[in-house]
């Protein structure tokens, strides 16, 4: 095909300038291109993006500076003048004015209707300190309803201890019962009315893999509620609603296309959330490509044989976009209550090695089943011995199914035993790190550090050393655990800082790894990951069109600049699914 052809186009150019990318004031319009003559219509794109900073992700053709698209499909990567091939009079022309083009970027490791819910509920993620928390909650309870008041993702590391009392809820509701859940899912912060409800005294019992928090010298609970005694509560709580589901996942998905996102893991679903997908996948507003990890054990919404008949059900709600061949299992806790499992115990009065929540050949046993199945098996570990057990279960697990091509993987991963590193690459186990967790902020440093110690926190999410020894490394988020944006895990795991600059200290900085390998992270590897490396994860020819623009190269800025960096337009299967400064 020859180049010359594009002098026979006079186009009516959509232009992201240099200027507009800083302050998306000017928007790309569908303006399409003008000119007398057209291409073959086998040759014809719906859309030419030109004048960027293309990064493949492809190896044999890293760069490029336009990418052309028909039918939701990359029909040419090359140089403005090789695409010009591919406008017609309907092609839609973009400039990109310099703007960096990546292919669209996946999470591995997030929670879309729980967290589109707290989009649209009682947030308390912004909160700073105790009396921020309790003035937000003052501000969601001002409509005046008497029923209960459930908050979202507070911030545990403002409490001594990671330990919030009731007293300061039941001074401001005495008799309305109040629910809080803590940012990393693991903790609830509950009133007395509350704790009245559930039937909680001094002389209940800690369920199994569950932990009260009491007052030691009367045994009476405190309001901090641990893993599985959290259920004692929330199970009370009124239920979401297919509806609320639904516009909660609407709000996620919005959300996380405004941070270049068309590919995620839902890393923690029940049947309802199946139902969600499938209704906006009905509906034809599933716009990204999703892989829903059914939960297992421990947290599962199915408990018992109840599990077994779910996930046989599975193929009812897979479809084009959703993929539901994959179980999550959480093999111990957090740091944070000290019910993650720990190869050296925690320090303080009472030590102890924390919990795995699997008798660990049984656990071995779970895993071998799901691998001859063919499910990916998405495991929870924090802990150093919670991490080795799981690796454990992977290598039984090998040793009696030979290597299947089902891409297990192990997310958080904050302490790992060096001796375990080698193990991922042997056992193709790939890392799902929360990058974004990976500099001294409170809960390292005031729950953390009396926990375990300096040594161990010195060790913590060692993607430099795993990436070392051969492992492949995955962006996630856990979103609404953190911040969904991929770009602050990014500039965290490069800087090991954090990325707004509050909080002072480098945690680890032999740890930090190149915007290549995060680059990676959040798009081929993690494209791989999910079974779908044939269809996206590289901007190359015969791919699908997911596609995302920032506002700047991530190569020629400083990378303190990288999080402040803004996305301009996201492209899922060919089409504009956000642009900066519209609203959904």
């Amino acid at each position: 095909m020859s180049g010359t052809r594009a002098g026979f186009f006079a186009a009516a150019v959509v232009v992201l300038g240099a200027g507009m990318l800083a302050s998306c004031e000017r928007q790309p319009d569908s303006t399409p291109a003008a000119g007398p003559a057209q291409p073959d219509s086998a040759l014809a794109a719906d859309l030419v993006i030109r004048n960027a900073r293309v990064y493949t992700q492809n190896p044999q053709q890293p760069h490029a500076t336009s990418v052309a698209v028909a039918d939701g499909v990359i029909v040419a990567v090359g140089d403005d003048t090789s695409t010009a091939e591919f406008v017609a009079g309907h092609t839609r022309l973009i400039d990109a004015g310099q703007g960096m083009l990546l292919p669209g970027l996946h999470d591995a490791h997030v929670h879309p209707l729980s967290s589109g819910a707290a989009l649209l509920g009682c947030s308390l993620s912004d909160a700073g300190s105790e009396q921020e928390i309790l003035d937000g909650l003052q501000d969601c309870a001002a409509d005046g309803e008497q029923g209960w008041l459930v908050g979202l993702d507070f911030n545990l590391g403002l409490f001594p201890g990671g330990n919030p009392h009731k007293a300061s809820l039941d001074a401001l509701f005495p008799q309305r019962p109040v629910f809080l859940a803590a940012a990393d899912g693991h903790s609830a912060w509950v009133n007395s009315a509350a704790l009245a409800l559930a039937g909680i005294t001094p002389d209940t019992p800690n369920p199994p893999q569950g932990v009260i928090e009491r007052d030691p010298a009367t045994g009476e609970a405190t309001g901090t509620l641990r893993e599985t005694a959290q259920a004692l509560v929330s199970d009370l709580l009124p239920k979401a609603t297919p509806e609320d589901d639904i516009a909660a996942l609407r709000a996620a998905l919005h959300f996380m296309h405004s941070k270049g996102i068309t590919s995620f893991i839902d890393a923690a679903v029940g049947e309802q959330h199946w139902r969600a997908y499938r209704s906006l996948a009905a509906a034809g507003e599933l716009q990204a490509r999703v892989r829903t990890s059914l939960t297992h054990g421990t947290f599962s919404q199915h408990p018992g044989e109840e599990f077994a008949a779910v996930l046989a059900r599975r193929g009812e709600y897979a479809g084009e976009r959703l993929n539901t061949d994959a179980v999550k299992l959480f093999v111990d806790g957090v740091l944070e209550g000290e019910t993650a499992a720990l190869v050296t115990p925690y320090l303080g009065e009472h030590p102890h090695s924390g919990e795995i929540n699997f008798d660990p050949e049984e656990l071995k046993d779970i895993v071998t089943r799901f691998d001859a199945m063919g499910l990916q098996v998405h495991v929870h570990a924090i802990g150093d011995r919670g991490v080795r057990t799981a690796l454990d279960a992977f290598e039984a697990a090998r040793e009696r199914n030979g290597e299947l091509d089902n891409r297990h993987h192990i997310a958080h991963l904050q302490l790992v035993h060096p001796d375990d590193f080698p193990r991922f690459a042997r056992l193709n186990v790939s890392t799902t790190f929360q990058a974004l967790w990976a500099y001294p902020d409170s809960y390292i440093t005031e729950i953390n550090l009396p926990a375990v110690g300096a040594e161990r926190v010195n060790r913590m999410y060692p993607v430099h050393s795993l990436q070392q020894a051969g492992a492949r490394i995955v962006g996630g988020s856990d979103w609404s655990v953190s911040s969904v944006n991929p770009l602050d895990a990014i500039e965290t795991a490069l800087r090991r800082q954090d990325p707004d600059s509050l909080v002072p200290g480098t945690l680890n900085a032999q740890e930090a790894v190149t915007l290549d390998t995060m680059l990676a992270a959040y798009t081929r590897d993690a494209a791989w990951l999910m079974h779908q490396e044939k269809l996206v994860g590289s901007i190359e020819v015969g791919k699908r069109a997911d596609l995302v623009l920032l506002n700047q190269d991530l190569y020629r800025i400083p990378v303190e600049d990288i999080n402040s960096t803004t996305v301009q337009m996201t492209l899922f299967d060919g089409e504009v699914v956000y642009r900066a400064g519209e609203t959904n």
